[in-house]
């Protein structure tokens, strides 16, 4: 097939991106995720995209371990930073969230401290401080950790669930008929838009929380957004997995990615290509 490509003289601010790394992994292929993760370890390389990947599966190796697909592997490490734990459910970005900051905000509980959570598809990372006593309180609260009896109510507490539901009742409002658009030609802008939402959120949240607008932006949060129940069922997982607390001296490949995310998020003004060369330089000079 031959394509045939002219530049246009039309202005356009459409800028194509892609979105697939923010979707959300189904539980199937978060089941087979991990299956390709024990055949690394077995060093079952029978795919091109296996064996481009076999030198960080040996340097992850060689730091730490690959897990079974029956182990939740739990890496804790010291840098500069502060304390660090990095622990792979293979679930997914949304169950991690959850997941993350559950354990953060039940870890603060027993200990006052302030933790820094980042999240991809393969794990979830805790930042603490340098004091932070993070390996001890992950060795003896583990049950703490999985307990689901509360578990809606406790990440209400961890998340700022009234922001995310606020971000869902928009597109609900909308729906809804609660908010005019504009008419043809004299469309309304995002921010009048986003103005009138919040406006709308906070009376029905202030007189009427009972209202069932309200209702379905918290349902969709829940289950769509943080995934409730898979959240649930994860959490069950783990408890019946073996563990694997790996002490390494610096985070491994399986952590890198993480420690990308957390940079993202971060101001600066040195690019992230930058800050992660320096972190290359760091760890190389650690070596030698």
């Amino acid at each position: 097939m031959t394509a045939y490509v002219k530049v246009s003289t039309k202005k356009s601010r459409t800028v194509p991106a892609w979105a697939g790394g923010q979707m959300a992994l189904s539980d199937l292929l978060t089941h087979h995720l991990r299956q390709e993760i024990d055949r690394a370890r077995r060093e079952d390389l029978d795919t091109p995209e296996l064996k481009a990947l076999k030198p960080l599966f040996d340097r992850q190796q060689d730091l730490s371990v690959l897990p079974k697909t029956h182990q939740l592997l739990i890496e804790t490490c010291q840098t500069r930073e502060g304390s660090h734990l990095f622990a792979y459910p293979f679930e997914g970005r949304f169950v991690h969230e959850g997941i993350g900051f559950l354990w953060a905000s039940r870890l603060t509980k027993l200990n006052r401290g302030t933790i820094t959570v980042s999240v991809n598809d393969y794990g979830f990372e805790l930042l603490a401080p340098r004091s932070y006593p993070m390996e001890e309180l992950v060795e003896d609260h583990a049950d703490l950790l999985l307990d689901k009896e509360n578990l809606e109510h406790d990440l209400q507490n961890a998340l700022n669930l009234s922001e995310l539901q606020r971000r869902r009742f928009r597109a609900i409002a909308q729906i809804a008929g609660l908010m005019n658009r504009g008419f043809p030609g004299s469309s309304k802008s995002t921010g009048k838009l986003q103005i009138s939402a919040s406006l709308l959120f906070d009376v029905f949240n202030r007189h009427e929380p009972t209202n069932r607008l309200l209702q379905q932006a918290y349902q969709e949060v829940m289950h769509d957004q943080l995934e409730l129940s898979r959240l649930d069922k994860a959490l069950t997982r783990a408890a019946s997995q073996e563990w694997l607390h790996v002490q390494t001296p610096r985070p491994g490949p399986l952590a890198f990615p993480l420690l990308v995310e957390r940079l993202n998020s971060r101001m600066s003004n040195e690019t992230v290509l930058e800050r992660i060369m320096r972190m290359q330089k760091d760890a190389l000079n650690k070596e030698v």
